[in-house]
């Protein structure tokens, strides 16, 4: 049972990610002196801020910056902060070789070489470059299939192989380098979006007559070796999973699949619900309902495709009264702190 406000904010702030705007150490302080004592779980950084035309610096400029940056956000959350970022190499990649750190290799031509030392090479040289900047969480690896050519993510050459033994062997790599330097992944985009032509940044994208359950096999085979720790859905939609929800608001594909059928017992992160594949169809309240209802551990807001500087009181304002309603149940909130706080403890972070 809720015992005080205190602790239902704890609850709600660990289940809550969200990208902020700034540089420096003063602006990480305004930043939380603006959250009113409301919880957060983490953080997410960008490099360039997309809600400015053309796109502006956001949070990364240079190394020791965004040391000093993250140094300081960690030292004002009284419960570590999982602090993410987009590392995945190649085209996406925040931590970019003209701010001043190393150059990385696409997860794409990491497949096609298939090499697995090298891509433990490359692995470890990211993950090192993000432990030592303050960072512990890699948004990464990509699991989807590049099963089309012409797709949103093998265009940016995300995927490393249309084979699901290629892409398990290199994501396992990528996992294993990663926590040799403490920091954490995630397996993305579930239950794969390799086959989608669209983007779920732009609007609503339906896989149903591309999509095919190959594209569970690097998930199955990461799960049963027991490396996947964390997984992130993707917005997309398919009828014979679930005639009604996409899939990051889907309790058929991320309780019933997922969870049920493939036994992940994992965090499980939403991809960022202000993408128009979510936002233009459904409005706040109904999405954290059912995104809980579904089994997300943590909403990730990057807040960097609109800017809400409210968004963490919104979140917060939004679950108590969905508790209030019984929309939603203090069972669940417990559940999903629970499993986050086994997630920082697997890096000595709780």
């Amino acid at each position: 049972m809720i015992t005080s406000p205190k602790d239902k904010s704890t609850l709600i702030g660990q289940m809550l990610m969200v990208g902020l705007q700034g540089t420096s150490p003063e602006d990480a302080k305004s930043f939380f002196n603006s959250l009113d004592e409301r919880s957060i779980g983490g953080v997410i950084l960008y490099d360039q801020n997309m809600t400015s035309t053309p796109p502006s610096s956001h949070n990364i400029l240079s190394p020791a910056q965004v040391k000093a940056f993250n140094e300081t956000l960690q030292s004002l959350s009284e419960t570590p902060l999982l602090i993410g970022v987009d590392q995945e190499g190649g085209q996406v990649n925040r931590l970019k070789k003209e701010y001043g750190f190393p150059a990385t290799k696409s997860w794409a031509h990491l497949g096609k070489i298939n090499d697995l030392e090298e891509t433990r090479k490359q692995a470890e040289r990211t993950a090192q470059t993000l432990s030592d900047h303050g960072f512990n969480l890699n948004f990464a690896p990509v699991l989807d299939l590049s099963t089309n050519s012409s797709s949103f993510i093998a265009k940016k050459e995300r995927c490393s192989s249309n084979n699901p033994n290629i892409v398990f062997k290199h994501a396992k790599v990528l996992i294993d380098s990663h926590l040799k330097y403490r920091v954490l992944t995630v397996g993305k985009h579930f239950p794969g979006q390799g086959s989608s032509g669209e983007d779920t940044h732009e609007g609503f994208i339906d896989v149903s007559d591309s999509w095919s359950d190959i594209e569970l096999i690097p998930y199955r085979q990461l799960i049963e070796n027991q490396s996947l720790n964390a997984v992130m859905t993707s917005h997309l939609f398919h009828r014979g999973l679930d005639p009604d929800h996409p899939a990051t608001l889907s309790f058929n594909i991320l309780n019933k699949l997922l969870r049920k059928e493939l036994e992940f017992s994992g965090i499980i992160f939403s991809d960022d619900p202000q993408m128009k594949a979510i936002s233009d169809h459904y409005d706040l309240k109904k999405t954290l309902e059912l995104m809980i209802n579904a089994g997300v551990d943590i909403f990730c807001f990057g807040n960097n495709l609109i800017y809400d500087p409210d968004i963490v009181e919104k979140v917060h304002m939004t679950i108590n009264q969905l508790l209030e309603e019984e929309s939603i149940s203090e069972y669940q909130l417990r559940a999903s702190f629970h499993k986050i706080m086994n997630f920082k403890s697997i890096i000595g972070l709780v």
